[in-house]
């Protein structure tokens, strides 16, 4: 379960944990824990962020959701950032089990679908 946890910090923060910026006591786990959930941004990919998809995905939630909820705004990433954070964490009995990251991953993809199908919809005026 850890190492899942490490690939998904991995495949959305686009580095390694032999990066050179992990040196010494630094590790990619305390590095995307340390901004997480504010400053996410931070830490993602600038090429996930620079998605066209992921940014209109981004935009429509800030649009209906107003500007009081610009954290909901990140709320796939941070599910997913979440997920690496859990099943990563220093000791076995903290990390979740398998059946369980599944569920999760099954309503965050449900929940992105959704909200894309939504998006493609013509809007009514």
């Amino acid at each position: 379960m850890f190492s899942f946890g490490i690939m998904l910090l991995e495949m959305f923060t686009g580095k390694r944990p032999t990066d050179p910026m992990f040196i010494g006591e630094m590790t990619l786990r305390q590095w995307v824990s340390q901004s997480f959930p504010e400053n996410l941004a931070d830490v993602a990919d600038e090429k996930l962020l620079q998605d066209e998809e992921t940014r209109l995905c981004f935009d429509h939630l800030n649009t209906s959701l107003g500007s009081s909820s610009t954290s909901r705004s990140n709320s796939f990433l941070t599910s997913i950032f979440e997920l690496g954070l859990l099943c990563s964490s220093e000791l076995p009995e903290q990390r979740m089990a398998m059946n369980d990251v599944v569920a999760k991953l099954k309503v965050i993809k449900k929940d992105y679908s959704a909200l894309m199908q939504a998006m493609q919809r013509p809007r009514q005026y």
